[in-house]
């Protein structure tokens, strides 16, 4: 991918419509968007993994996963990729300084969804139930991320959150995963 090849036309044509990464042909079962690939692969190598939400589990459980899912990726995920453009990525493009009043708008919508999640992760273990999920992993980029945005004291300051962030940074996967970069 280094020398563009996900730009080529067969590449948009075969695999994703954005020439974009990343994809996955899995025995001709072609997927683009990571959400999609990681619900896909818990769900066809993983079925009886507690990551896999979608079966045996109540409507209610069901909705509750699918909301915090949709949490994430509609405030969480949006909010923390804007804000680490602005305040990091867009200077480093060369695309100018931040602008302070975009970064103060996503910094008050970040506290927004922290508080939310606080609240919720009173009432339970994990963002979408008592198991950890694909939701918590969903999380996981961003919250490591949160200090180079000199936002790390937004976790600290919320005591349900930042028991969720130490059971999740704490797991042998991601510590795994963390020590191999």
């Amino acid at each position: 991918m280094q020398k563009g090849e996900h730009l080529a036309p067969n590449f948009v044509q075969d695999f994703h419509p954005f020439g974009r990464i990343p994809v996955l042909d899995d025995d001709g079962t072609r997927l683009f968007e990571s959400r999609a690939i990681r619900e896909y692969l818990v769900a066809k190598y993983g079925p009886k993994s507690a990551l896999n939400r979608r079966t045996e589990q109540s409507y209610p459980e069901l909705a509750t996963y699918e909301q915090a899912a949709s949490v994430e990726y509609s405030y969480f995920d949006l909010t923390m990729k804007t804000l680490a453009y602005e305040k990091l990525f867009k200077g480093f493009m060369g695309r100018g300084d931040p602008d302070k009043a975009t970064v103060e708008r996503l910094e008050i919508d970040l506290v927004k969804v922290l508080d939310h999640y606080e609240k919720v992760l009173s009432r339970r273990e994990y963002l979408a139930g008592n198991q950890f999920s694909l939701v918590d992993i969903y999380h996981i980029p961003w919250f490591e991320f949160l200090p180079r945005l000199v936002l790390q004291d937004e976790i600290t300051k919320r005591p349900a959150l930042s028991a969720w962030w130490e059971r999740v940074s704490n797991r042998s996967m991601w510590k795994g995963l963390m020590a191999s970069h």
